[in-house]
């Protein structure tokens, strides 16, 4: 099982850092190409796919953690670049309740006439409406070829926000949205060999930002990595370069976060992987 870290940016068009995407690369499918698995479908994150090597078309399951249109922006280039190429299976896309009104009035309303030419010449119709699963509680998500997902929620600014919780091949990552942790987090991360979270800024940046609560400190974050006996933890969404354009600052944070965590601490960057072996 492999991880990649697609985009590590948020909202600003920070060249450097694509927008929130991640991918888990496992297993094989029928046509013995990799299995993988997209959280999240921010800016760029099709162009970061493409440096992958991986092919939009190829990917069958998207997680969404919540609908802020940072984690979401690309998706509509992803669903309709997968039906372009002629997706070979259908796409299902997982998110909060909410998620199935967005996917009917991004694809098929705005581009009408895009769908009508090329349907009007032949193209089949296969993979352009996904299948959406919305959840609405925590817990079991999906159970597929030995590989699982389940999903809880975190705290974030007032939208319905979820981080998942992977498990196959003899490992179990999480993978955060945006936001605190809720009562019973530590137990639903309990032991994972990799915990991707979001770090938007240090305590006093945050502190200045009128959205500041609805994220994480890196002290914060340190000491809950250390109450879920994580192996690894890496950080992503640092939204704080982006508006100061401070190029150490991401640095401090990891500094700052290993002053609580004795476990390995990873910056992001756009394109790192992760092998979990």
């Amino acid at each position: 099982m492999k991880l990649i870290l697609l985009g590590s940016g948020a909202v600003r068009n920070n060249p450097r850092r694509a927008g929130p995407a991640q991918i888990l690369q496992f297993g094989w499918q029928d046509d013995g190409t990799d299995r993988v698995w997209m959280f999240d479908c921010g800016r760029a994150a099709c162009l970061r796919l493409a440096q992958q090597h991986v092919p939009a078309e190829t990917v069958n399951r998207l997680f969404l953690t919540h609908l802020h249109f940072d984690h979401v922006v690309d998706v509509p280039y992803f669903v309709y670049v997968g039906w372009n190429n002629s997706r070979r299976y259908p796409l299902r896309i997982y998110g909060p309740v909410g998620t199935r009104h967005f996917i009917e009035h991004l694809i098929r309303p705005p581009f009408r006439d895009d769908i009508a030419s090329r349907i009007g010449h032949g193209k089949s119709e296969f993979g352009l409406d996904p299948e959406v699963i919305e959840i609405q509680d925590a817990g079991h998500v999906l159970h597929e070829d030995g590989c699982s997902a389940s999903a809880v929620f975190t705290d974030h600014g007032g939208i319905t926000t979820l981080c998942y919780g992977v498990e196959g091949e003899g490992r179990r990552v999480i993978i955060s949205g945006d936001g605190l942790p809720q009562d019973g987090f530590a137990d639903f991360a309990r032991n994972a060999d990799l915990m991707v979270y979001e770090c938007s800024g240090t305590a006093e940046f945050l502190a200045r930002q009128p959205w500041g609560t609805w994220h994480i400190t890196p002290e914060a974050l340190g000491d809950l990595a250390t109450d879920c006996g994580v192996r690894r933890l890496l950080i992503k969404h640092l939204v704080m370069e982006d508006i100061t354009g401070d190029l150490t600052a991401v640095h401090d944070m990891g500094d700052r976060i290993r002053r609580h965590f004795d476990g390995e601490v990873m910056v992001g960057a756009d394109g790192l992987a992760v092998d979990l072996g």
